[in-house]
């Protein structure tokens, strides 16, 4: 069974570079989130593990 794995800050250098190595394994991208972006999406599509590289000040307002 394929991990559901969501990226919030998707279209950063970084974030991208987190999308490219889930394509490139055996995991499933479910969602690519970027700034102005639901949160709402990551129950919706059923993500199990969510890779945060969005800015500092935007963290903590994420795990909430």
């Amino acid at each position: 069974m394929s991990i559901k794995v969501a990226v919030l800050g998707a279209k950063g250098r970084m974030g991208g570079e987190v999308v490219n190595a889930v394509n490139a394994s055996d995991m499933t991208l479910v969602a690519q989130l970027d700034l102005g972006d639901s949160l709402d999406q990551l129950v919706s599509v059923g993500a199990e593990v969510v890779v945060d590289f969005t800015t500092p000040d935007s963290v903590m307002g994420n795990l909430e």
